[in-house]
């Protein structure tokens, strides 16, 4: 996997909105450029056997089905559409979140909470991840996720708006404890210093939070982030008064 730093505001921005690969691509936004492509279920503290962890990652697949059943308005066919809902949901799986969209990438390098962004600690550097040319599969592909031996895309069904608004994809992995890294995989890291101007700009585009997370809890974001920036651009958050400062980290 080759590595580049994109030094400059207007670099990132045309990496993000004019960048087009040769063949098909997905990304991925990490908050830290230190972060590696580790699907979430690998991260979680070893039992032991590669079977125990397997049988423990069914064991939260089927509590998920149990109790999110009765909160789906589509419901899914199979193991497939079941670990993409509830990989978007936050549970522990063997899939990591790509995206086609690289502005979409680019807010989840970018991300930090609000109050971080508009203080004056020195951010972390982010990354993107770009994935060219890889193994495309589909919720109808007919081995079992838990049985694959090669890791693969995978393309959901619509079956949330959160896949659809993020222009989700997948890749699903056989041994979830290893590092992903492959030669079709490049590393670009986005300087912590630039992340308030690209999310500043970002927002221009309307890569905000409503759109990312659908739903009452993408608007509560949302207006939280709107009010926060315009409270900093009309009072100088940076330079304002201990009190206002108080009611700032507040909000």
């Amino acid at each position: 996997m080759e590595t580049y730093t994109i030094k400059t505001i207007e670099k990132v921005m045309a990496f993000a909105t004019n960048f087009v690969p040769q063949n098909q691509s997905s990304f991925r936004g990490v908050i830290n450029s230190k972060f590696d492509l580790t699907p979430s279920v690998g991260r979680l503290p070893s039992i032991g056997s590669p079977q125990l962890e397997i049988e423990r990652e069914k064991f939260l697949l089927r509590e998920f089905k149990m109790k999110a059943a009765m909160h789906v308005n589509i419901k899914p066919e199979n193991d497939w559409e079941w670990l993409s809902l509830a990989q978007h949901y936050g549970l522990p799986t063997r899939l990591l979140d790509w995206t086609t969209n690289p502005l979409t990438a680019l807010y989840f390098a970018t991300n930090h909470s609000i109050e971080e962004l508009y203080s004056d600690e020195q951010l972390t550097d982010g990354a993107v991840y770009l994935l060219i040319s890889h193994i495309y599969i589909d919720a109808s592909y007919h081995i079992n996720p838990f049985d694959i031996e090669e890791t693969l895309e995978f393309h959901s069904p619509i079956i949330s708006d959160r896949v659809q608004n993020q222009s989700g994809s997948f890749t699903v992995h056989p041994n979830p404890r290893e590092l992903f890294n492959t030669e079709k995989l490049t590393k670009f890291i986005i300087p912590g210093e630039l992340k308030r101007e690209i999310q500043s700009r970002l927002s221009i585009l309307n890569v905000v939070e409503s759109n990312i997370y659908p739903g009452l809890d993408g608007i509560a974001k949302a207006l939280k982030v709107k009010y926060y920036r315009e409270t900093v651009t009309n009072f100088g958050a940076f330079d304002s008064s201990h009190y206002a400062k108080k009611q700032i980290k507040g909000l």
